[in-house]
């Protein structure tokens, strides 16, 4: 009689313990996550095909079974984000970090979004929050390599971009950008070996062909700076910068009227430019167009009344032209805006 007890005592307790699991279980909810998790995965394979409206449709079902599912309010800014609605995009990113201050992708994707905005709104210090928050992917490491290069801070910069090269091995901007402060540091091979890296794996990344060329110049390599320059061009007929860097490449040479061609296809693309004007000035100075070389360098300054270059080469000129008092006006003003070599020329007015 005692084990028909026990053992009924025990099936009770068991019945017990059960029904007590099932009242704590809740089924609608449960439920709920399930559909939405299925919701979402349709979503995201929406997105993929480009069907936003329907994403969005999905991602709002989801939010509305499940309020904290964060995923569907980052999916949604990002799309918004794409749609050109960076105010939602960051309304979407915000909702995440009321509730997860801490979410590390949700983190970056604001500060993504500010940057687009503007560069100035955010600092390194906005995606290094992201990725001590967890979020370590290769962009979290370039932009914030990239807000280092605008910080000047250059050696950590090639840090960051290295970390972004290690995790995607084919970023171009990475090696672009990891060029440019290489450059900048004075490594001119090293910077020439990240550019050539970065056509290589795009090879319509025109400003990567313009950026090397600018690098051989300064090694004195100005046939190769032509070469970088004609493949920018080749790319992007349309490209003022590639223009005016090569026709200087082809001045140096000796090239003049490649060179001054080149500045005329700038200056259609771009007629109101100091720059070319003052260099299509010195083409014609060196071709003993004096006069009309004047007239480039007036067209210059009246520009841009602070161009030192212009003051500068118009100072060459006047001195050419015999014009020593009206040299000296020019290279004064051109020292005066901060032209070291115009400084120098100013000896000869002592004298």
């Amino acid at each position: 009689m005692q084990k028909i007890l026990l053992t009924l005592f025990a099936a009770i307790f068991l019945f017990t313990a059960l029904n007590s699991q099932t009242d704590d279980f809740d089924y609608q909810s449960y439920t709920n996550k399930r559909i939405a998790d299925r919701l979402y995965n349709k979503a995201v394979d929406e997105i993929q095909r480009g069907d936003y409206y329907g994403a969005l449709s999905h991602l709002d079902t989801v939010i509305k079974l499940q309020p904290l599912y964060s995923r569907a309010f980052l999916e949604k800014g990002k799309i918004y984000f794409t749609k050109e609605r960076k105010q939602d995009a960051l309304a979407e990113f915000a909702k995440v970090l009321d509730y997860e201050p801490n979410n590390g992708e949700a983190i970056f994707l604001q500060s993504y979004v500010l940057f687009t905005q503007d560069t100035a709104s955010v600092t390194s210090d906005d995606f290094n929050r992201a990725i001590q928050d967890g979020y370590k992917q290769p962009e979290a490491y370039y932009y914030r390599g990239l807000l280092l290069l605008l910080e000047k801070k250059y050696n950590d910069a090639i840090a960051d971009f290295t970390l972004a090269i290690d995790g995607r091995p084919n970023y171009a901007k990475a090696f672009h950008d990891r060029g440019t402060a290489k450059r900048l540091l004075g490594d001119y091979q090293g910077a020439i070996y990240d550019y050539r890296l970065a056509v290589t794996y795009d090879p319509s990344f025109t400003m990567a062909y313009i950026n090397m060329g600018d690098t051989k110049k300064w090694l004195g390599d100005f046939q190769g700076a032509v070469q970088d320059y004609t493949s920018a061009l080749a790319i992007d007929s349309t490209n003022y910068e590639a223009y005016n860097n090569r026709g200087g490449a082809e001045f140096i040479l000796g090239n003049y009227t490649d060179a001054e061609n080149d500045y005329k296809k700038a200056l259609a693309l771009d007629p109101e430019s100091p720059a070319v004007e003052s260099n299509m000035g010195n083409v014609l100075a060196k071709s003993g167009d004096y006069q009309t070389a004047m007239d480039w360098y007036n067209k210059a300054i009246e520009q841009d009344p602070d161009y030192a270059y212009a003051y500068l080469n118009r100072g060459l000129t006047h001195e050419l032209l015999g014009m020593l008092t009206e040299a000296c006006a020019d290279w004064q003003k051109a020292s005066d805006l901060g032209s070291s070599e115009a400084t120098g020329y100013l000896k000869e007015c002592n004298k």
